[in-house]
Parts: C-alpha cells; structure tokens; sequence
C-alpha cells in the first residue's frame, strides 16, 4: 500500500463539516474546520452508522443514530453508546488535493501508573458496567478489575431484546456483545458470571454464591433493576414472561407463533417495543392497561393516544381494563379482566415495572423507591460509585434549574458510569450530559432527548405513522425534553444544543419550523 493515497480534491469539502469518501478499501471520514483537516473512520463503531449524517458541533462528531459522541480534534470517544475511539490516520494537502496514510502503526495509550496496582469491582454485567470497563482500560487504569456478571453471556446489547429478538430478525445467539473482543481478552480484566450476595459498602468487600469473600480498593455497583412480575393468582403457570434477559427473550420467540394470541400486561416501552416485534411474524397482540393509554406517564396523555393509533395501524388492540388472575393447568390459557371480559391467551408478558436491584448492598441506605442517591461524580460513599437503574443523581432541567433523577434508560445508565468509573481513576468529573434514549416500533425510529417530568406547554407536528414526527416539551419557557421520528440530523444536533438551556423557539428553528 502507497504511504500517501488521494482522498478528495480540496475545494470538494465544506469549510466546515464532515465529508464521506472512499480510500481503496477503507470508508473514510475528512473532518474539516477552516484550515483543519482530520481523517477518521466513518462509520460509528457502535452500530455502524454513517457519522458524515450526524452533527459536527462544540467541537464534538455526534452519531445520527445513537448519539455517540467523539471529539473532532483525535477522534477519542466522549459518550456512549460507542465504547471506543475512531481510528484515525495522517491527512495533508498538497496541491489542492487531499491525501490520507492508512497505513497502521498509531502508537497505543501508554498505561498511566499511580503507585500501587490498585484493585477495582464492578458489580453487575449490563450496558452500566461495560461502560466502565472501557473507560478504565482506556484511560490508563493498570490494575485490576474484576466484573461480577450473573448472567453467562453478559454484557450483551440488552436493547436488542424487545426490538428484534421477537421479531426473529435477530436470533438469541447473534445479539451483540458490549465489549470488542481485544477489550474482554485485557489482562487487566476479569469477568467472573457469578452472582453476589452480598456488598459491605463500608469494607467494599463482595461475598459471592459460592461463598467466597472479596475486597477491593473502590466499587462500582451498576446492578440495574429486576423485572416486576405479576402480581395475582395464576402468575406462576407457563408462558406467563417477564422480558429482561437474554434467556427471557429467547423463551418468549420460541413459545409464540403467527395467529397465536399474546397479551402484553402493561403500556411501558418495553411492552409496545415487544408487541412491535411480534406483529412483524403476525401473532395477535393484545395490550391490557388500565388506563387505555400507553405511555402516558412518561410522554403525556395526546402523544401516548399517537402511540397507541400507530400500534393500532399495525393491528394491535388494546383492551382498557385491569387483570385480576390468569387460568389454565400447566399454562396459561386465558386471562380475566376486572371489566367482566375473559381473553383466550397462548402466552402473556408481563411490562409493569422494574424495582431496583439493590437488596445486595449493606451499609447504603436506600432510597424509597430503592434506589441510590449519589452526587454529580455518582459517589455514594467513599470510594463506592453507583451508575445506571438503581442511581439517583442530580440532573439539571431545561432551565438549568437543579433536580435529581433516577432514569431506567440504557445509554443513561452508559453516560452515568463512564462519570463514575473516571472518577474512581480520580479524575473529579461531573455529569454534564443530556439524558437519551430511542424506542424503534415497526421500522422506524424514536428519539426522546432530555428528561420531562413537568411541562406546561407541548408542542406537536406531524405523525408517527408516516414517519416524521416531533414533539418539544416545555416548561416556562425552555425545553424540557423532545421525542422525534425521521429529524435524526436536528435531533443529533439538538442534543449537543440541550447541554445549556434553549428555548422552544430554538429548538424549532433547529427543526426547520
């Protein structure tokens, strides 16, 4: 391979922006700032997503698909869900055109040595804890780590397990792992599948199931939350589900087929991502809530009513009641409903919550819900950190006034411990992201950018069904939070932007409207 291959011809390029381009073998991304010129790979290592369709904004190349974030000066990334920097390679000019060295040889992240080898845990196996684990390992930690996962293939990508893995676009054993292979295969980790019994937070000693005891110099609990499962008579029958786990999964794909008839119990994400997926093999979806509206809670009654049109399209019902118990002999067979109705079922899934995993942690007093509350560096005691489900943490609102929040969201969970796992190499870094997450139904796409638990004004145009959609949440004047269905080059650009307060106006000059 030639040291110095053409790229592109200077005057191609935008002043400022992000320009695709094919160099031999390798898709390349040229980043250019006025006089500035960086090559990097183009494609989001996440999930493969086509960077140059995203922001280049603060400095930062923000991901149009998920939202990752990576710096525009090295590449090096800055939020997840990417758990890895972009390759990057030589660039120069000469002649008005643009040349790049793809040959490889970048010199490697020396290790930073603070004294002693230290040795760090991270209890739990989810999206939180292998966060962590790449923080740490890129940042110089070099001692060692031990993660105590209870599940065997953890940590997987879990927000596969409603959207695909239903549907069979996606098999059990092709979910993907969180962790590159030459990541899992550090020496400086260990990932033992085991589950704990026990945290003294005071000790920050682990006791195993097998009985064996463990202490370390600093903690990270990222245990998430366990599903809730129904509470009333007939709950312990067969292909009565909770959906949490890869197993869970798994379990509910081979025990449903097209014209069979599933109730999904509960209106959560969780519960219209599934009926989503089940719809695509054509099993009958019926969902039971008592309030009729799905979502409404977390979205408000008129988008919630939005949802539940668009699931309606696609031939889900939902019947507005409330279960009392389910009947059968060895599986369930029906469901009765509180409005006098008996529904013939093959399975049910239960989406009615999740409760935080906690009742493994001694000396923490826990919050009433169960959850932690930790500051802004998730530290809930000396050298103890909490990330993901179980965290309470403070969380400005859209008008930069202070509040704490406990978010059961994936790429939060992500954003939170990475925080965490710097501050445990001592690097006295607060949270200072915008909570996101993205919910997919029948193919297309769902952003939810920021966090609205009160809004007095909720602006909305056009619909979900036909695949563009926006809704800005508001409150005195400043945006809470938007959800947003086909505008992934506003909303990548939104995210960036919510990181200070913006107005409503702002956010929909931003939409182009």
């Amino acid at each position: 391979m030639n040291a110095w291959i053409k790229a592109a011809e200077l005057a191609a390029l935008p002043a400022s922006g992000m320009t695709r381009v094919q160099v031999e073998n390798e898709a390349v991304l040229l980043v250019r700032d006025g006089e500035c010129l960086r090559a990097f790979q183009a494609d989001c290592p996440h999930a493969g997503a086509p960077l140059e369709e995203g922001a280049l904004c603060n400095g930062r190349i923000v991901c149009p698909w998920h939202k990752a974030v990576f710096a525009a000066d090295s590449g090096a990334w800055i939020e997840p869900p990417a758990l890895a920097s972009l390759k990057t390679w030589p660039v120069k000019v000469e002649s008005s055109s643009v040349f790049v060295d793809l040959r490889p040889g970048a010199p490697a992240a020396a290790a930073v040595r603070r004294g002693s080898p230290q040795r760090f845990a991270i209890i739990g196996g989810g999206a939180a804890a292998a966060s962590a684990v790449a923080t740490l390992l890129d940042n110089g930690f070099d001692g060692e780590l031990t993660v105590f996962a209870a599940e065997p293939e953890a940590p997987y990508d879990r927000t596969c397990l409603s959207k695909y893995v239903p549907s069979g676009e996606m098999k059990p054993d092709e979910v993907p792992p969180l962790l590159s292979e030459e990541t899992a295969r550090d020496k400086r980790l260990r990932i033992e599948h085991t589950e704990v019994l026990r945290f003294d937070t005071a000790l920050k000693r682990v006791t195993l199931a097998d009985g064996r005891e463990t202490a370390f110099d600093a903690a990270l609990v990222a245990t998430g939350s366990t599903a809730r499962r129904p509470d009333m008579p007939g709950a312990e029958l067969e292909r009565v589900f909770t959906l949490r786990t890869l197993l869970d999964a798994k379990a509910i794909f081979e025990a449903t087929a097209p014209g069979e008839h599933v109730v999904m119990l509960g209106d959560s994400f969780i519960s219209l991502e599934t009926a989503s997926a089940l719809r695509k093999r054509d099993v009958r979806v019926t969902v039971v809530t008592p309030s009729g509206v799905p979502l409404r809670l977390a979205l408000g009654a008129r988008v919630g009513s939005l949802f539940r049109e668009w699931h309606e399209a696609h031939g889900v019902v939902f019947h507005r009641a409330k279960a009392l118990r389910l009947d059968g002999r060895e599986r369930v067979e029906s469901i009765q409903l509180d409005d006098g109705a008996t529904l013939p079922v093959h399975a049910v899934i239960a989406g009615v919550g999740v409760r935080p995993a906690t009742q493994l942690l001694a000396g923490l007093k826990l919050d009433q819900d169960g959850g932690v509350s930790v500051d802004a560096s998730m530290c809930a005691a000396p050298r103890v950190y909490v990330a993901g489900d179980i965290a309470r943490f403070p969380l400005a609102d859209g008008s930069g006034l202070a509040r704490t929040a406990r978010i059961e969201h994936w790429r939060v969970a992500q954003q939170l411990a990475r925080v965490a796992a710097l501050n445990m190499l001592e690097r006295e870094v607060r949270y200072e992201g915008v909570p996101f997450f993205w919910t997919e139904h029948f193919g297309q796409r769902v952003d939810y950018l920021g966090h609205a638990t009160q809004w007095d004004d909720l602006d909305i145009t056009g619909s979900l069904a036909e695949g563009r959609f926006r809704a800005i949440y508001s409150r005195l004047g400043h945006v809470q939070a938007v959800l947003a269905c086909g505008y992934e080059h506003a909303a990548t650009h939104l995210i960036e932007r919510m990181r200070e307060p913006i107005t409503a106006d702002v956010a929909r000059a931003v939409f182009g409207a």
